[in-house]
């Protein structure tokens, strides 16, 4: 006999959805994607506790396995990173690296989760705008974390709205930081991927400054890009895993200053007095929509210490309604 709380396999066909991730901190090298799927997951699943969730890599390519669950899946959602491209990539090598077979796979059933422009939007190439149309969905509002990568979407045609990044949703609009002045330690990160003379002079300037120097490599690169251009004498090198560098955060007599968006960002949330030097399009963008505490990289030599000797205080415009307005399509409690 049926127990009374068990529902008919008719109840079930109706209730229970499939979704599958697109998970941006599978096999990557930058830890920072593992910062923003955190939070991607933490502010999307509660839409869907009742569903069977499946996820492939966006960095190896969706695989056989992947193919077969996205093909069958109701949504898929890629979660975070810069992958917006304005020129055609499919087939090549890049942070969301897709092959013709992962796009057939996908068919309309795509959307975007805080997902960024990886340069300035300035046109759509044809064949990008066509490959947008296959695979995003047309009936979802896509996420996304700044106005290059919602340009895009738009120039395909589809609909998105500026969320920012999901690190950053736990902020309301207009949330007022006052985390004091200078501190005793600073940790910094530098981009091996992206050098330049400046990162001499920033650190330069952190000796000057700074009692206890720490270094959080975000990449395990950096480790070896700061090892050649400094001594790294009397420089505390944090092991490369979110773990640690967590560990670090606990500590409230810091400051953290670098080149490391993500890592910024998980610093500011922990507290930390945080300044995230702009290197590309991704900070520069955020810092300017939302009010986060950023330098351009020409600045340091010229500004970092007046920031250094003065008082963090500054303002997010962060819109709640926006990252409502899309949770909210998915019944979010």
């Amino acid at each position: 006999m049926r127990h009374s709380m068990c529902r008919s396999n008719a109840e079930m066909r109706r209730k229970v959805r499939h979704v599958h991730l697109l998970d941006t901190s599978v096999a990557t090298d930058n830890i920072g994607d593992e910062v923003i799927v955190e939070a991607a997951r933490k502010h999307l699943l509660p839409s869907f506790l009742d569903c069977y969730i499946t996820s492939s890599s966006t960095h190896d390519g969706m695989g056989a396995m992947g193919r077969h669950f996205a093909s069958r899946a109701d949504i898929v959602f890629l979660l975070g990173t810069n992958a917006l491209s304005s020129t055609y990539r499919v087939g090549r090598r890049s942070g969301w690296c897709l092959n013709k077979p992962d796009v057939e796979a996908l068919q309309g059933r795509l959307v975007l989760v805080g997902v960024g422009a990886n340069r300035t939007f300035e046109n759509l190439e044809w064949r990008q705008r066509r490959f947008l149309r296959r695979v995003l969905s047309s009936s979802f509002l896509h996420s996304v974390r700044d106005e290059s990568a919602r340009a895009i979407v738009e120039a395909a045609g589809l609909n998105a709205i500026n969320t920012s990044c999901p690190t950053m949703w736990d902020w309301d609009d207009g949330q007022r930081f006052d985390l004091g002045g200078q501190k005793g330690s600073v940790c910094f990160s530098l981009t091996a991927y992206k050098p330049h003379e400046s990162d001499r002079a920033m650190i330069a300037i952190l000796r000057k400054k700074y009692q206890r120097l720490l270094f959080w490599p975000q990449m395990f690169a950096d480790v070896e890009y700061l090892e050649n251009i400094d001594d790294t004498a009397g420089i505390e090198i944090i092991a490369p895993n979110l773990e640690a560098y967590d560990q670090v955060l606990a500590n409230p007599d810091l400051d953290v200053i670098g080149s490391r968006l993500h890592g910024g960002l998980r610093a500011l949330a922990h507290g930390r007095r945080t300044l995230i030097i702009e290197i590309d399009n991704r900070a520069r963008e955020i810092g300017r929509d939302t009010g986060l505490p950023t330098l351009p990289r020409a600045s340091i030599e010229h500004e970092l210490e007046r920031w250094i000797d003065g008082r963090s205080q500054f303002t997010l415009t962060m819109s709640r309604q926006a990252r409502q307005s899309f949770l909210a399509q998915f019944g979010t409690p």
